[in-house]
């Protein structure tokens, strides 16, 4: 996996930069050896459970084949009573004949293990199909210090990852991730039993679950009056009776006081999807006009979410001072499109500007502390810093600290800012310059008189805004890239067209006047639904496309703040699209609980999806997947692992999309006079 290392040749400032190489990983001897001890602590949980369950039940062998069937330890409950849970509720779900029974009525020891270690792959599997970007061998971790509890464990990851915010239908997440753990457990009814743990009829389990025990005896009468008919009946439900994180709330400071590992892949990945969520903001308040015709530009190149303000209004602020300052040798036509790769790059060195600007005015700072106290703030840098420097007082060091001007310099080389001399002058001015201007207080979207102000105020020697004159550059190099960069405009033309059309589809399907315009499109995936491939092995075929979009109401002259919407389109012909999703979606907050996608995970690009909608790359494609399925190619080898989508091929895949911060094709489209030379 990727790792972050400080570059070299930056004399006393500490840059930090993408490296490909193990990050925090134990050797594959110690993952071994972790997984043998929770193997070990899982045996002794069935061990426990099947002593209670030949005590108290007197079934004999009738209910030893229940346990061996279906007696996995993935429930609501600690490890041992879901153990206990699951035995009675496979007898529900699967009536045991004369003929099943066991002649012994012990269980032996080859079978105990084989089922420990199903219900070990099926606690991975539910771990990592409930959290994304989640290693196998860090999910064995985690289970080990929550005692193999799975919900327990849950709680653990949400709190080492800093997540606050659980959406309403994330009881349809925790279903689904119980259905992927029983079917890597290779319990024989895996829906049922997903269904059983969160469907109405189950109340006293329900019950059980919010207390976190399960009684010593008569737990065979509490799942003996369930049956399979009123779960099937009752179907999955609005929610469950208590969010998923209080469930776990009670005994999860029991068990674990402290996580010892630093897992800062992880970490890393929720800043990114945490920064996401501020430049989708950040374009939201941008006013539609400027935005399409210049901003966007300047917001890709340089328009870094640090410095001096909250970081929505430094994406703002950079972007209206470089743009002004540093304008384009040449002016392109309108675009109501961001490439989808340059975002997510300025996204990824805005995340390096951070890191690399704490641990120089810091020094005795380590990575991983810099990577909590971005978490801790919600990647506020006054905020950070000010943690910082708590953490070390707490830690008894010496504290020393650089200049602002050192920590400023670092981030703009971390962050292959265009003009880093330029911007550091900027951020060690800008707070002065602005004074008590209001203008960027409140969430409103700024009006372009408003925007011309702050450009005032940024940029003096530029009279109302208007962006300095430089040189015209006209070499053949420049029209070269000039024209090249015009493909990519066309193609993104291309996906704006289609999603104009399921906007009006969006309109007329809730009788709607037409009355949104698109703002601006913020994300594009078009590698979903695939790759299917032909007889003639041509290349694999992509059949739809995910798609955020900001769009603009306007009730009479009126425009309200851009609404953020997803789309799912096909990449075939328009008239497809109608049977597709449109649908508006919510800002995602700071530190939140995302929405899974396998395919735009497996790409690395950050969309936001519906929580309560059904699109491709969720239920079926996670079957599919802990299955060992191929979604497309039924004529696949099953033992050719590249050609499946896996939880550690997509961990693989991803994570270079997502941290890349280097030059892209798209860089064509977006270009500066000091891009070329006067040859």
């Amino acid at each position: 996996m990727a790792t972050i290392c400080v570059r070299d040749s930056v004399g006393d400032l500490r840059v930090y930069e993408p490296a490909i190489q193990d990050d925090g990983a134990p050797p594959p001897k110690e993952r071994e050896q972790d997984r043998l001890r929770l193997l070990e602590m899982i045996q002794q949980h069935y061990e426990d459970a099947l002593s209670r369950l030949t005590e108290k039940c007197g079934c004999g062998a009738m209910i030893l084949e229940r346990f061996l069937g279906g007696g996995i330890c993935l429930g609501l409950l600690d490890a041992r009573s879901n153990i206990i849970a699951n035995t009675h509720l496979t007898g529900v779900t699967r009536p045991v004949g004369r003929d099943e029974v066991l002649a012994a009525g012990v269980v032996n020891e080859a079978k105990l293990r084989d089922i420990a270690r199903r219900s070990l792959d099926g606690l991975v599997a539910f771990l990592t199909c409930f959290f994304p970007y989640l290693a196998g061998w860090e999910a064995v971790r985690y289970l080990l210090l929550a005692g193999a509890d799975p919900l327990i464990a849950a709680r653990v990851i949400s709190e080492d990852r800093g997540l606050r915010t659980f959406r309403p239908a994330s009881d349809g997440a925790l279903r689904l991730a119980l259905r992927c753990g029983a079917i890597t457990a290779k319990h024989p009814r895996p829906e049922l039993l997903a269904l059983m743990w969160t469907s109405p009829p189950l109340e006293s389990i329900r019950l059980l679950a919010a207390q976190r025990e399960l009684p010593r005896d008569g737990c065979h009468h509490v799942f003996g009056k369930v049956s399979e008919e009123e779960v099937a009946a009752a179907g999955p439900p609005s929610h469950l009776h208590r969010p998923w994180p209080e469930l776990a709330a009670r005994d999860c400071s029991k068990v674990v006081t402290e996580v010892p590992y630093q897992h800062s892949t992880s970490l890393r990945r929720v800043l990114l999807g945490t920064i996401h969520g501020f430049y989708l903001k950040a374009l939201a308040r941008m006013p539609t006009g400027e935005l399409q015709s210049r901003f966007h530009r300047g917001l890709l190149k340089a328009g870094h979410c640090y410095g001096p303000f909250d970081p929505v209004s430094n994406i703002i602020l950079n972007t209206i001072w470089y743009e002004n300052s540093f304008p384009p040798p040449i002016q392109e036509g309108k675009l109501d499109a961001v490439g989808t790769l340059s975002l997510m790059r300025i996204e990824a060195r805005s995340f390096y500007r951070l890191v690399s600007c704490l641990c120089t005015r810091y020094p005795d700072l380590t990575m991983h502390q810099a990577l909590r106290c971005l978490l801790d703030t919600d990647l506020n840098l006054e905020l950070s810093l000010e943690a910082a420097m708590r953490m070390q007082d707490q830690q008894q060091q010496q504290s020393r600290c650089s200049t602002v001007q050192s920590a400023y310099r670092a981030a703009a080389i971390a962050a292959w800012h265009p003009k880093p001399d330029a911007q550091v002058e900027f951020l060690c001015s800008c707070k002065d310059i602005l004074g008590v201007s209001r203008l960027l207080d409140g969430g409103q979207q700024l009006r372009s008189q408003d925007v011309q102000h702050l450009a005032s105020l940024l940029c003096p020697n530029s009279p109302a805004g208007t962006p300095l004159q430089q040189p015209l550059v006209a070499t053949r190099r420049l029209n070269d890239v000039m024209a090249e960069g015009r493909k990519h405009r066309r193609a993104l033309r291309r996906i704006s067209k289609k999603i104009n059309a399921a906007l009006r589809r969006y309109e007329s399907q809730n009788s709607q006047p037409q009355c949104y315009q698109l703002h601006v499109i913020c994300g594009v995936n078009k590698f979903v639904s695939g790759p299917e491939y032909g007889e003639d092995c041509a290349p694999g075929v992509y059949h739809r496309t995910h798609a955020n979009f900001l769009a603009t109401q306007h009730v009479g002259s009126i425009a309200s703040t851009p609404t953020l919407f997803f789309a799912e389109l096909s990449n075939g012909d328009d008239d497809e699209d109608s049977q597709l999703l449109c649908c508006p979606v919510n800002f995602p907050p700071p530190c939140a609980e995302p929405v899974r996608c396998l395919f735009c995970e497996n790409k690395g690009i950050r969309i936001v999806h519906p929580a309560s909608q059904t699109f491709h790359g969720l239920e079926l494609e996670f079957d599919k997947m802990v299955r060992r399925e191929d979604l497309y190619d039924k004529e696949f080898d099953p033992e050719l692992e590249e050609q499946l989508y896996t939880n550690h091929r997509i961990l693989e895949n991803s994570e270079l999309v997502a941290e890349w911060v280097e030059g892209l094709d798209e860089d064509c489209m977006y270009v500066d006079t000091d891009d070329f030379s006067d040859d």
